[in-house]
């Protein structure tokens, strides 16, 4: 009965702690609504530190971005992740690029091109003392402009000292619509992880959008 009444407990405060909070979050505090067709602009730079990349907007065609991205010498690279929704093709100009794909491991030299299916894990790097340099294919659909605007916001966050916890919070705030999932958990569980933690996230200060961290706004303070 009392290991009832514990359960019956938790429940109701876990409950109301995640009403409450999504209503703070996002009825009382809503994040601004940011125009994602007009936020990216050609000259923009997406700058990652950690990853080691370098990605310049080209053009924006509609709702997606064409880009070229450095790869620095020994860069890392992002985790090994998915994406649900998109597919990602690009072709190398400069230098060599090595990329798992599928957990197979290649090497790609100029004028190769790869295509990265929806649901495809995959993980860029650069293994050479040689920036690599690659370029998505203006004929064709690429970079959502929605995940132009996550990369922009996100990669401050990684190049900061905040840990996982910071990166984890930071993604919960993103939530769902930041299509972008490590290889290893669920998808479901990411997910349900994102929705759960995005209150207290927001309580804690964490934003669904920095003003200082657009591009434009932080080249001229530079």
């Amino acid at each position: 009965m009392l290991l009832k009444k514990i359960a019956l407990l938790t429940t109701s405060i876990i409950a109301a702690y995640f009403v409450s909070g999504t209503i703070l979050s996002r009825i009382v505090f809503p994040s601004p609504e940011v125009d994602l067709v007009n936020y990216s602009r050609p000259g923009d730079q997406f700058v990652s530190r950690v990853e080691g990349f370098q990605q310049t907007v080209l053009a924006v065609n509609q709702n997606h971005i064409h880009t070229r991205l450095e790869i620095l010498p020994h860069a890392a690279g992002p985790p090994e992740h998915i994406h649900e929704a998109f597919e990602e093709r690009f072709t190398v100009r400069e230098g060599e690029v090595n990329i798992l794909v599928n957990g197979e491991k290649k090497t790609l030299k100029p004028g190769e091109t790869v295509t990265i299916p929806p649901m495809t894990p995959h993980k860029p790097f650069n293994e050479t003392d040689r920036t690599a340099v690659i370029q998505s294919d203006q004929d064709l659909d690429s970079l959502p402009v929605q995940f132009g605007y996550f990369l922009s916001q996100m990669y401050p966050i990684m190049d900061r000292e905040g840990g996982n916890l910071d990166l984890i919070m930071q993604l919960s705030v993103f939530g769902n619509e930041m299509d972008s999932w490590l290889v290893g958990p669920p998808i479901i569980f990411q997910k349900t992880m994102r929705i759960l933690l995005e209150p207290t996230a927001r309580l804690l200060g964490y934003k669904k959008y920095y003003p200082e961290f657009r591009p434009s706004v932080r080249a001229e303070a530079r």
